[in-house]
């Protein structure tokens, strides 16, 4: 009778463990912005610390998860290794990303990247900055996407934000199977943003 308690118990303990041992956000964020925050998603970067698999270091806005067994390494961002957050971390993929500073997630529109200078727009890493919205335009394939999202807490070994699509994606053959992309190599420490 315990032996099978013990085993029951420990069969539920591994089925829970994915969900249960996943790093969760501090609760230090606006609760005047997360009231408005209905249509944003938010996710939890933890800093990548080796050359293997991203796991929680990365998320993909296409595929709107870190779960490796929907994007295959299809990622749009990485909190890697040096503490910026990269963009573009592989082969096919083309993008920028440019700091807006503090302002609301929700007042951000398309018109507003047309007011960005040019040389404000960054093509692979960028120090993310608490509070600060970001937008980001990427390119794969056949697929564009263009992105909002405010950086809500950010610690030398996390990184928490909201985002929200600012256009829906554009894809001209959605049944396209994306194929497993590799991992981008680690930084060696802390570099100019580019």
């Amino acid at each position: 009778m315990i032996r099978n308690t013990l085993c029951s118990f420990l069969l539920v303990v591994w089925a829970a463990w994915p969900v249960l041992g996943q790093p969760r956000p501090d609760r230090e964020s606006d609760p005047k912005s997360e009231a408005d925050s209905q249509n944003h998603q938010q996710v939890l970067l933890t800093r990548r610390n080796n050359n293997g698999p991203y796991e929680t270091a990365a998320f993909s806005f296409r595929h709107q998860t870190q779960e490796l067994e929907l994007h295959r390494n299809n990622v749009d961002v990485v909190f890697s290794g040096c503490g910026q957050l990269h963009i573009n971390p592989h082969a096919g993929l083309r993008g920028r990303i440019a700091d807006m500073g503090k302002t609301e997630l929700d007042k951000i529109t398309l018109a507003d990247l047309k007011k960005v200078p040019g040389k404000a727009w960054r093509r692979f890493c960028l120090p993310p900055v608490n509070g600060h919205i970001y937008v980001h335009e990427g390119w794969y394939l056949n697929r564009r996407f263009t992105v909002a999202f405010k950086i809500t807490i950010v610690t030398p070994e996390k990184l928490s934000m909201r985002w929200r699509f600012l256009s829906q994606q554009e894809d001209e053959h959605p049944e396209v199977p994306n194929g497993a992309a590799g991992t981008m190599g680690q930084c060696g420490g802390k570099h100019v943003p580019r």
